[in-house]
């Protein structure tokens, strides 16, 4: 895999490096504020130092619910650092009015995953159905969609830098492989499109990453077992002549749980913080990510049927040939804030993101023909803007809001090939392949954002906490040929993208019903989705695009120490889908209507230090209302079930002891839509159990805090797919990891 520095982040790196202050200072101490709460399960590690402490701490308890649960989040609260990225005091609020889940850095590290998104699970109505592909983003259902991080469902933001990708392998596609866990400090995650700051890819929700900016720590995780799995993560934080340097690097590997699937993937991130007066600081960060992988591809009907031989279950298809992904990613950016008053703080940034993608694949194109697929992306990102923060009494009652602008801009050379045999090019190739191939494209696609948001919160009185937001976005791109295109239809369009002007409005207000015990919430806002890149490189199409108006009402009841009660019902209308009723005459035109209605529930119950039990239950109902195609209305949206529960029972039986179990269910749902005369064909779904025990000792050699833990995922070897769709006809299955036992050990230095 090459390496290679574009010039745009040179360029990005000439103007903010220069800003770099010579004469080191002290960075100012952290300010701690704590408030009342209720009590939480904690387990006993001792003192939690303050400049390890996230914000909305809960240390090895249950995930935080943010807007949901006021008592849950407000105590141990430490601001790490003065620099706020876009926004940044309006995510952490406990007076907006809509659902953010929180999971802090002392949960990840408890969890000890490798990649974050397998924490999504413990979110209700959140999943991850696992591809089994190395270096290739999953597919994440959240409140009713099932295409987020494999298409662009859901946003994904890392220190206000897009993750979703606007012209790749899916239009948003997303992959959080690329970050470290041990390096974030909080996820947040954003359900529905309520948040202002973000824009396109965030019809489901946002998630939210923060790493870690300052504080002084040192730690190592070490873990490996089953299918010649090893990873290592490690994260150091400390002042040097008055720079704040943040550094975290993994190195994961696996010989993967099917044949000729082995995978491994290395990450690096470095952040330096510099206050360059006491009212001035600025912050620069890097990233930089390779992976690669060999992948087995999807098994039929008959292979799925044979799941009680473990050896064909997991065989890799005769058919499938030397498929393969690599990845690179190289990431920077830069951040000056500036306090302009006590209340006012001031932030311009700027980004930039070079990435090089290369996939190949072999699927059905028919019920008998297997062919392989190459897509190579090459990919330049390059943002800049500011924001303004503030915080002012208004009647004697405090406001908080932001302003801001962003520039963005994306370009993509992308290129496809079809009818390859083991990767090179055959005859197939360029005549558009054999029953079904789609032939070549070579070109250069063209994606620019001008976004302004505005966003506020105001405390006006106890039973009412307004929020208002808006986001104006002005989208505008175009297609290049950059050589050979067989492909032809509406797909091969390449032309000027529309200019599009979008505003998306958002409103809220959250209410004390009861002070300690009953909060509730109450929120509308809007979202979008541009056309797919088939529809806005079509030259002359004159489309809008998508809007999602979400509208949640939530409760949560706090009944003394031991329970917290947490209900959301939501429902999230589409209008406006794009929709080709004659590919011949390429006439695309807004009609189609979905509507999705779903409930969300959190139990927790905390009676003892020693045991707690928790509960994330969700029901969903998401159907298509309208349709240029009669035999669609009233059929489910793919990919989302009826049902999601998962539950969590922790127990710490002697001291430094922890077991925890983790059950999953995830629903019967629809892999594909119906027909004319064929109805929908379904998966039934999975239950799953998972066993993590971890012993932490009292005596600590070298004050060296040392945890050792086991892992024992799919704890009863259960068979079953964990995406499950119908490619060409065929109904197709991708096989989820058996047992998997995994060892190691944590230490804080």
């Amino acid at each position: 895999m090459m390496m290679r520095l574009p010039l745009q982040v040179c360029a990005l790196a000439s103007l903010l490096l220069p800003a770099l202050p010579v004469q080191a200072q002290e960075s100012p101490p952290a300010e701690a504020a704590t408030a009342d709460g209720k009590k939480k399960a904690v387990r006993k590690t001792g003192e939690t130092q303050a400049s390890q402490a996230p914000e909305a701490a809960s240390a090895g308890s249950a995930p935080v619910q943010v807007a949901v649960n006021d008592a849950f989040t407000r105590e141990n609260v430490v601001r790490l650092e003065p620099l706020v990225i876009k926004g940044q005091s309006l995510t952490v609020s406990k007076d907006q009015p809509f659902t953010v889940h929180v999971f802090d850095k002392d949960f990840i590290a408890e969890r000890q995953v490798s990649n974050l998104e397998n924490l999504f699970r413990e979110t209700a109505g959140m999943e991850v159905r696992h591809l089994g592909y190395g270096s290739v983003a999953s597919s994440t259902n959240l409140r009713g969609f099932s295409g987020g991080g494999h298409g662009g469902d859901i946003g994904f933001v890392v220190d206000g830098i897009p993750l979703n990708e606007a012209s790749s392998h899916a239009d948003g596609y997303a992959d959080m492989g690329v970050i470290i866990p041990l390096e974030i400090n909080a996820m947040r995650i954003f359900k529905g499109p309520v948040s202002a700051l973000y824009g396109n890819f965030n019809r489901a929700g946002v998630v939210m990453l923060e790493t870690r900016r300052s504080g002084k720590y040192a730690e190592l995780d070490v873990r490996g077992g089953s299918f010649g799995t090893v990873d290592v993560q490690a994260a150091a934080g400390g002042n040097l002549y008055g720079v704040d340097i943040n550094a975290a690097v993994q190195s994961f590997r696996s010989d993967g749980f099917r044949p000729g699937t082995d995978n491994q993937r290395h990450t690096g991130s470095l952040s330096l913080g510099y206050n360059i007066t006491d009212k001035t600081r600025f912050t620069i960060a890097g990233r930089a990510h390779a992976g690669e992988a060999k992948t087995a591809s999807v098994v039929t009907q008959a292979q799925y049927d044979n799941r009680h031989s473990q050896k064909a279950f997991y065989a890799r298809d005769p058919n499938v040939m030397n498929d393969s992904t690599d990845k690179d990613l190289y990431t920077l950016r830069g951040d000056l804030s500036h306090e302009i008053t006590p209340n006012i703080k001031a932030v311009l940034f700027g980004y930039a993101t070079t990435q090089t993608f290369r996939r190949s694949f072999t699927r059905l194109t028919n019920a008998t023909t297997w062919q392989q697929r190459q897509e190579e992306y090459d990919r330049d990102v390059i943002g800049f803007g500011a924001s303004i923060n503030g915080r002012h009494d208004i009647l004697k009652r405090p406001l908080t809001w932001t302003l801001g602008a962003e520039r963005y801009e994306e370009s993509t050379l992308y290129k496809y090939a079809d009818a390859l045999n083991n990767g090179q090019w055959t005859a197939n190739t360029v005549t558009g392949g054999v029953n079904g191939g789609s032939g070549t494209l070579n070109r250069l696609l063209k994606t620019n954002y001008v976004s302004m948001f505005a966003q506020t919160e105001w405390a006006l009185s106890p039973y009412f906490r307004p929020s208002f937001g808006i986001r104006k976005d002005l989208i505008d791109g175009w297609c290049k040929r950059r050589g050979l295109e067989t492909r032809t239809g509406a797909s091969a369009e390449c032309g000027e993208m529309q200019n599009f002007d979008i505003t998306t409005p958002k409103f809220g207000f959250r209410s004390t019903l009861w002070p300690k015990l009953l909060e509730a919430r109450l929120s509308l806002s809007e979202g979008f989705a541009l056309p797919s890149d088939a529809a806005k490189y079509t030259p002359g199409v004159n489309v809008k695009p998508t809007t999602f108006r979400q509208m949640e009402l939530g409760f949560t009841l706090t009944p003394g120490k031991m329970w917290m009660f947490d209900v959301a019902h939501y429902q999230i209308e589409s209008k406006d889908e794009v929709a080709l009723p004659n590919p011949a005459l390429l006439n695309y035109v807004n009609v189609g209507r979905t509507k999705r209605i779903g409930t969300e529930a959190e139990v927790r119950f905390m009676p003892a230090d020693w045991f707690e039990a928790t509960a994330a239950i969700a029901h969903f109902n998401s159907r298509i209302t309208e349709s240029l195609q009669p035999h669609l209305i009233g059929a489910d949206v793919t990919g989302v079930p009826k049902l999601m529960a998962t539950f969590t029972g922790t127990v710490r039986p002697m001291e430094g002891l922890t077991v925890t179990a983790i059950g999953r269910i995830f629903g019967r749902y629809a892999i594909n839509l119906p027909t004319a005369t064929q109805p929908q064909a379904f998966y039934d779904g999975y239950e799953t159990v998972d066993l993590i025990a971890s012993y932490e000792p009292k005596a600590q050699p070298w004050s060296i805090r040392q945890r050792y833990f086991v892992q024992i995922l799919n704890l009863t070897d259960h068979r079953y797919a964990s995406s499950a769709g119908i490619t060409s006809g065929v109904r197709t299955y991708n096989p989820a990891a058996p047992l998997t036992v995994l060892g190691g050990i944590s230490f804080k230095f």
